[in-house]
């Protein structure tokens, strides 16, 4: 097994922009995923999202041992996924309500964040240990849509609410959206368009590819409808910076490395909750 040390060391990113290294055995380099722009992913049942969800989590490992960043995850499947590696996350929302009141601290951080750029005449925080980037992984996004039950659909209209309000006036503060998807559609997923970074493992159509990475990845040789479900962890990313799209493999990655790197990173991400910056902060950040 790949130790957790030598496959970080292997994922030092070769530019001076924040970015996430991520293993390509398709390619001699990394692919490089920016920090602080929300990301979407899409695949069928099978494509591997699990797999590279994983390989996020070990390429956040640098930035949550120095504090810089604060991973929280929406996993509604009950937890299940999000607390095999817990270790990561500073908190983990597993229901509904839980989701909400997540989504809703975070909406309020953003606002105080906000206030205090406008005092001291910036526009944009700079992550630090006093002011962390905040990730929020969510997995399955799809299940914060489409409820039968009036009771569930209001929930789910309050989640969708302020995760739209993080997706439109986050970035600036300091917030970053990861959301994983079965199906691209709009109609599915409503806020689909609120995601610059996209990545699309197996699909089951060009169309779908389309909506999944934009009409120019797809002119630009992205096919994901052409993977095979016998290689998940396969996939395609629009390097939009330099139009250029990306085949990747992700390698596997076995359950004991993300348990032993979830307990190196307990302690660093076991800490108090991420508070609004002060003026105090400025000569910090």
């Amino acid at each position: 097994m790949t130790s957790p040390i030598s496959r970080h060391k292997s994922r030092e990113a070769a530019t001076s922009r924040p970015a996430l290294a991520i293993p390509n055995q398709l390619d001699k380099d990394d692919f490089l995923l920016p920090l602080g722009l929300h990301l979407l992913i899409v695949g069928t049942t099978g494509s591997g999202k699990t797999t590279l969800l994983s390989n996020i989590l070990l390429a956040f490992d640098e930035f949550l041992r120095e504090s810089s960043v604060r991973l929280l995850a929406i996993d509604l499947k009950d937890g299940v996924s999000a607390n095999a590696c817990a270790g990561f996350y500073t908190k983990i929302a597993s229901t509904l309500p839980e989701a909400v009141k997540l989504l809703r601290e975070t909406v309020e951080l953003v606002k105080q964040r906000n206030a205090w750029l406008k005092s001291i005449h910036e526009t944009e925080i700079r992550w630090s240990v006093q002011t962390p980037l905040i990730v929020i992984l969510i997995d399955e996004a799809l299940q914060l849509y489409g409820a039968a039950s009036p009771e569930q659909k209001k929930i789910q209209a309050q989640a969708q609410e302020a995760l739209d309000t993080l997706l439109l006036t986050g970035r600036s503060a300091g917030i970053m959206v990861i959301a994983a998807v079965q199906d691209p559609r709009k109609e599915f997923f409503k806020s689909r368009d609120h995601y610059p970074e996209r990545i699309a493992l197996s699909l089951n159509s060009k169309d779908e590819a389309k909506m999944a990475l934009g009409d120019e990845a797809v002119s630009r040789g992205a096919a994901p409808w052409l993977i095979s479900h016998a290689t998940p962890g396969r996939g395609w990313y629009y390097d939009d910076l330099r139009h250029k799209a990306i085949h990747f493999q992700v390698p596997p990655v076995q359950a004991d490395e993300i348990r032993i790197m979830s307990s190196i990173l307990l302690p660093f991400t076991r800490q108090q909750d991420v508070k609004s910056p002060t003026i105090q902060q400025k000569e910090h950040s």
